[in-house]
């Protein structure tokens, strides 16, 4: 749900001082839907440039793994789309429904067609 950290000298962010030694908590579910950061944030747009997002951390909080999801995820939308190109969406984006959740945001279903 969210990430301990502490603030290591006063900040001052938005008018807020957070003073030095402060906890404070980053909520993941609100990662990269910054609307200050990202045109249409709650859209699923695998082409965003520049897409400066926090899935895999900052500095050192830097997931070791990144490089290999990228390239398993890459590998496999691409063999996905090569064996079906006619793959789409098999409802309107509308009425896709969204799963309740503060941990793990993530649909309820994705029927598509091919």
């Amino acid at each position: 749900m969210s990430t301990e950290r502490f603030a290591r000298e006063d900040i001052n962010i938005k008018d807020v001082t957070i003073p030095r030694g402060e906890m404070t908590l980053g909520v993941i579910g609100s990662a990269n839907r910054d609307k200050t950061i990202f045109e249409n944030p709650d859209a699923l747009d695998i082409t965003r440039e520049p897409n400066k997002h926090s899935a895999f951390g900052q500095g050192i909080h830097f997931c070791v793994g990144a490089p290999l999801a990228r390239l398993e995820a890459q590998i496999a939308i691409n063999s996905l789309l090569r064996r079906m190109p006619n793959l789409h969406l098999a409802v309107a984006n509308e009425s896709l429904r969204w799963r309740p959740s503060m941990i793990l945001r993530g649909l309820e279903g994705l029927p598509v067609a091919f």
